[in-house]
């Protein structure tokens, strides 16, 4: 069955927020759809991620790097909710739970320090816990 493969598609799965988080994404989905901007105040409010690389999950498109000012988790390696939207000039991503201003992508050196980071921290678990940021 699907869920032996994604078992995020399980029900049981859903988390008390979800419904708050999909309403949210689909207010920015209309907003964007009819042409207008990301509101600047919002921009300016979201985390900064830095030092990123895109990365394909069983969940979707996610960023995997450095998080500066996350509600929740601070200052620290972290990966993204699934991708929705991504500004075409490289500004700002959208994930299920929130916007995010883009820093520098991560270089090819440190591709490596920073995965040995997020194994030390526990920020690449497979647990579900990215579903959190």
């Amino acid at each position: 069955m699907l869920t032996h493969l994604f078992p995020f598609l399980d029900p049981s799965h859903v988390t008390p927020d979800l419904g708050r988080r999909l309403r949210a994404l689909a207010d920015d989905c209309d907003r964007l759809e009819r042409g207008r901007p990301v509101p600047p105040v919002v921009l300016q409010k979201a985390p900064l991620f830095t030092d990123w690389v895109p990365a394909l999950t069983p969940q979707g498109v996610q960023l995997i790097g450095r998080v500066t000012g996350h509600p929740l988790l601070g200052d620290c390696a972290a990966a993204t909710t699934p991708l929705w939207f991504a500004d075409p000039d490289g500004a700002w991503a959208r994930s299920l739970s929130r916007f995010y201003r883009l820093g520098p992508p991560l270089d090819r050196g440190g591709l490596r320090r920073m995965l040995t980071q997020m194994t030390i921290s526990g920020a690449a678990g497979g647990d579900g816990s990215e579903e959190e940021v």
